[in-house]
């Protein structure tokens, strides 16, 4: 996916990833049971197709969350990051 919104852009777009946090490390393998990702992984994704991260938002950032529950089931207390990449 991140290929295909690459060769989309024009060269300086911009690209907006905003996602629930899961444990560093955790990867891809919450995504299905607790509907997070692990932002480490979007960045390499991201990055490896040829994006580069610009900036970091932390206005949805919640410190406080444990990443261990579903934000399914446990709405608007999950630890959100927010990632702008540019296409150079």
């Amino acid at each position: 996916m991140n290929a295909r919104i690459f060769a989309a852009l024009k060269r300086g777009g911009s690209y907006g990833v905003v996602d629930h946090s899961a444990k560093e490390g955790a990867g891809d393998t919450v995504a299905k049971t607790l509907h997070r990702m692990d932002k480490n992984l979007v960045i390499k994704e991201a990055t490896s197709v040829g994006f580069r991260l610009d900036k970091e938002g932390t206005m949805l950032s919640r410190p406080e969350d444990t990443r261990d529950f579903s934000v399914v089931k446990e709405r608007d207390r999950s630890d959100r990051f927010v990632l702008k990449f540019v296409k150079p």
